[in-house]
């Protein structure tokens, strides 16, 4: 797998809602959703990772072996996390999307939800095309898919995610501050999705070079 592609694609996407929000009329409630849009993506992929997980030792690899597919597990995986997805979406929708945006325009948040958003879809696109790649290279191409462990993908709260709920609180306070404080309180939005972005950002290159390590 290139790593040079993978964190390519990383920066790309991440970039994606900073520029929705700078030059796009983007409202929190666009990045929030794209973000979360995103981690259901990465649920189906890691579904696949687990159905192919054949979970043996990295030191006694036997390429020989009929291969073991384990559907139950991927299955339950994807249906708690579909779970997950619709508990803060409807979260997101109601409070970020409707309640907050008490003065702007609600057929954006509308038009989002409904993929009409042609900025939004594009970086939707860029994260499947980043999931695929990584599937096929840096998984089933590597072999990585012989030493990988079903379990070991987590079907509620994982890293990436606490990142994310950290890096919204941080950003939430600093545009507070912004906007009370200070001369850029028209920035706050640019703040704070930056901050989240960057943060998250940072987070996927990192896990994705643990992967490649755990890879080799």
């Amino acid at each position: 797998m290139n790593r040079n592609i993978t964190i390519l694609l990383i920066i790309i996407f991440n970039l994606v809602p900073i520029l929705g929000v700078a030059s796009f009329g983007w409202q929190p409630f666009e990045a929030f959703w794209f973000f979360w849009v995103e981690t259901l993506i990465m649920a189906i992929f890691n579904t696949l990772q687990i159905v192919y997980s054949q979970g043996q030792d990295a030191g006694n690899v036997n390429s020989s072996k009929p291969l073991v597919y384990h559907l139950n597990a991927g299955i339950k995986y994807l249906l708690i996390r579909m779970g997950v997805f619709l508990f803060y979406a409807i979260f997101i929708i109601t409070f970020i999307g409707f309640v907050a945006n008490v003065n702007k325009d609600k057929t954006a948040v509308v038009s989002t939800i409904l993929f009409q958003n042609r900025l939004f879809n594009a970086g939707l696109l860029i994260s499947m095309v980043s999931q695929g790649y990584y599937l096929v290279m840096g998984f089933f191409n590597s072999g990585a898919f012989y030493t990988s462990k079903p379990d070991s993908f987590a079907a509620i709260f994982d890293g990436r995610q606490l990142v994310i709920h950290i890096a919204i609180v941080l950003g939430a306070l600093g545009a507070i501050f912004l906007e009370k404080n200070t001369s850029y309180g028209h920035y706050s939005s640019v703040f704070i999705i930056s901050l989240l972005c960057v943060c998250k950002c940072v987070f996927d290159i990192l896990n994705t070079a643990t992967a490649a390590t755990l890879a080799k």
